[in-house]
């Protein structure tokens, strides 16, 4: 029988109601400043404090919000909140041709988006990257591809210094590639997963030790999944790298689930009803994990929710009322627990990339419109020529009209 967290979706509504507005003049509006010793980096990734607070919808509906001043439109880029919950930061990403070296910061709080003036050099222009939030540390970037090129290179962006630093890479570095995954593995490494290049798709797992500086090949036990890109992977409950779908290497969406943890063994579940998709949005909040859009067989966009049990790994499809973002892929998807929703940007749909910010939250919320925004500080633009950056990704767009389709 599945289980419900009805109780902890009311806590973090009731939290947000009556917590938000004090909070929000209370807590300074500056960004952590993680500035981590070197024998402090790996027990700050073990010990990260992890935004668990369950989400459980029972009648959720999408609702399009309209901040101000936000990034141009985009599709393959990242959008990765800190461990407090306050900030999601956003990175790279692209437009058909036109590749992003930007980097923003989106106030969950005030639902504003605020471009940072970068300090320094910044990474390369790309897409197709992994991006993942280590409490004390930052936000830490891997991979990507410009144009014809690939990165294997790792970044770290500390919000407080407003500054990226390019990590040492030692050992049994990866090659250089796009469309991998990466998460905090369940021994406090970054776990990255598959991926693709001009030259054929990958199926190794590899784990980068953050005080050491050193990668290394994890190699399993047995069988393991086939060589893809274009997928995503989240963590179960148990602290395991699961990893769904993506892309073979004769470009059919696949649809299989595996999961492997430290007993270095990947084990293959029953295929999932949300069957094969790829370049999909995925989420953890507390006991479950949320999946929407990707595309699917035939390369269709695809519109539709689901939620997997991060513990027995089953997936179920969510039913959404009102109007409902445009099917899509590449688009990101995040979790804000304060106020118990999750948050989707941009993307590729039918009419091109999106500049939209979707929030899905329970029906029982009061149904008030979400006014937009006015960004009263939007920061100066970065003019610093460092390398990588780039200022066709100063642009800010303008709030696009409504895409929608009707219930799916």
């Amino acid at each position: 029988m599945r289980r419900t967290f009805v109780t902890s979706l009311v806590l973090a509504f009731s939290f947000s109601a009556l917590g938000g507005q004090a909070l929000a003049q209370t807590e300074p509006d500056t960004d952590p400043s993680p500035s981590p010793s070197a024998e402090a980096v790996q027990a700050a990734v073990e010990s990260s404090p992890a935004l668990d607070e369950t989400i459980a919808f029972e009648a959720p509906r999408w609702r399009k919000i309209t901040p101000a001043k936000g990034p141009a439109a985009r599709e393959d880029h990242t959008w990765t909140v800190d461990s407090k919950g306050r900030y999601a930061y956003l990175f790279g990403g692209r437009d058909g041709g036109k590749e992003f070296a930007d980097t923003w910061r989106y106030d969950l709080q005030k639902d504003q988006w605020k471009r940072i003036a970068v300090k320094g050099k910044s990474p390369a222009a790309r897409f197709g990257h992994n991006a993942v939030w280590v409490d004390g540390v930052g936000v830490v970037v891997f991979a990507g591809q410009q144009g014809d090129d690939f990165f294997n290179d790792l970044w770290v962006f500390d919000p407080g210094k407003k500054r990226w630093r390019k990590l040492p890479a030692q050992g049994q570095v990866p090659k250089r590639r796009y469309g991998s995954c990466m998460v905090v593995g369940p021994d406090g490494r970054l776990w990255i997963s598959h991926g693709f290049t001009d030259s054929g798709r990958f199926d190794d797992t590899r784990a980068y030790n953050l005080k050491s500086e050193r990668w290394a090949v994890i190699t399993p036990d047995g069988r393991k999944p086939g060589e893809r890109c274009l997928h995503e992977c989240f963590t179960s409950t148990a602290g395991d790298l699961v990893l769904y779908g993506g892309q073979d290497d004769g470009n059919f969406a696949l649809g299989d689930l595996w999961a492997m943890g430290k007993t270095r063994t990947w084990d293959r579940y029953e295929d999932p009803q949300a069957k094969w998709r790829r370049l999909y949005g995925v989420t953890e909040a507390g006991d479950f994990a949320y999946i929407f859009g990707g595309a699917g067989e035939d390369n269709a966009k695809l519109a539709d929710l689901w939620r997997v049990d991060r513990e027995t790994l089953e997936f179920e499809r969510v039913g959404t009322g009102g109007s409902h973002p445009a099917a899509r892929f590449a688009g990101t998807l995040i979790t804000d627990t304060k106020r118990g929703r999750l948050l989707l940007f941009g993307g590729e749909a039918a009419s091109g990339a999106k500049s939209d910010v979707w929030e899905l939250v329970e029906t029982a919320e009061p149904e008030t419109e979400t006014a937009a925004q006015t960004e009263t500080d939007p920061g100066p633009v970065d003019e610093d020529q460092g390398e990588g950056n780039d200022e066709a990704g100063v642009e800010s767009s303008s709030p696009e009209a409504a895409e929608e389709t009707s219930d799916l």
